[in-house]
């Protein structure tokens, strides 16, 4: 309990001696000097520097004449006192910090925009899934992405669904090879059905690329001894040049239909059931011959 008190006292701003000098008078009553100094262990020389700030701040009472005795003020008293004298220090720094807003406020310099503010470099494969999944929630208008390995664990992107739910378009092209890995494969329909725009590029794309309202962008990039790094630009004219780039291989790109995930079919004429065109035809022109030979009827 006593050392309740004291970290209590401290934690008002009192110095570790000065709560340990007062609580002994509170407990003990009216003591001198020495008297003090040995109940709390210390030299009588450096108990009186404790005792004069106490007296200053108004939490200790001493006799008159040289060798009185020291009591404590009451605590109530004491402690209702210094919460007033906080109060109205605390009124004279606010009205000093203002004036000095005002004043500093008119000798400042504008400074020019750092290029931190447009470009950061991410290293952290969760930081760049935090900071992916915040830009889509900001997204005001669309996303396009090029998806390719490595694939971060989507698990379902419920940030998604609520993207798409406000009217933001989605627009993400993925390389052939990625639409079978886990991370993809049993999500796909989902996110179609969400409403998803989706393609499939047959060959190799540049970069992992997310574009968002065509102003900010997270593109991935490796490093010189496979280090992966992901830069977060701001910077609109960068994010509609490679927005154009996104349009170029979109257009040249398969559409996925809604239902299954699966590429939009294209009309063939090969045979069905396995048969090849060298076969289809042997087997016509052997009926063919028949035909000929069979007699008339």
């Amino acid at each position: 309990m006593s050392e309740d008190f004291q970290q209590d006292l401290q934690g008002l701003g009192l110095l570790e001696s000065e709560a340990q000098v007062y609580l002994t008078l509170v407990r003990n009553g009216s003591m001198s000097a020495s008297a003090i100094a040995s109940a709390v262990g210390a030299a009588r020389s450096s108990v009186y520097p404790t005792l004069n700030s106490l007296l200053e701040r108004g939490w200790v009472e001493a006799g008159a004449g040289y060798g009185s005795r020291f009591s404590a003020v009451p605590p109530e008293q004491a402690l209702s006192s210094f919460v007033s004298r906080e109060k109205e220090s605390l009124v004279h720094r606010e009205k000093l910090a203002r004036r000095l807003i005002e004043r500093l406020s008119s000798v400042v310099e504008p400074g020019e925009p750092g290029i931190e503010e447009f470009i950061q470099v991410i290293r952290n494969p969760r930081a760049v899934g935090e900071r992916f999944e915040r830009l889509e929630l900001e997204a005001e208008r669309t996303i396009e992405v090029f998806v390719k390995a490595p694939v971060l664990n989507r698990s379902g992107n419920p940030v998604q669904e609520k993207v798409l739910r406000r009217g933001v378009s989605i627009r993400s092209l993925y390389e052939r090879a990625i639409i079978d890995v886990p991370e993809v494969k049993p999500y796909l329909s989902q996110w179609l059905t969400q409403g998803e725009e989706a393609r499939i590029y047959e060959g190799e794309l540049p970069h992992k690329l997310a574009i968002f309202d065509r102003q900010t962008v997270l593109v991935h990039l490796t490093m010189p001894g496979d280090q992966m790094r992901t830069l977060f630009i701001r910077h609109p004219e960068l994010a509609l040049s490679l927005g154009m780039l996104f349009d170029s291989l979109w257009n040249d790109s398969t559409p996925l239909t809604s239902s299954v995930g699966s590429p939009t079919p294209k009309t063939s004429s090969a045979p069905k059931n396995g048969q090849t065109n060298s076969e289809g035809r042997i087997r016509i022109s052997r009926l063919k011959g028949k035909a000929a030979q069979r007699p008339p009827s």
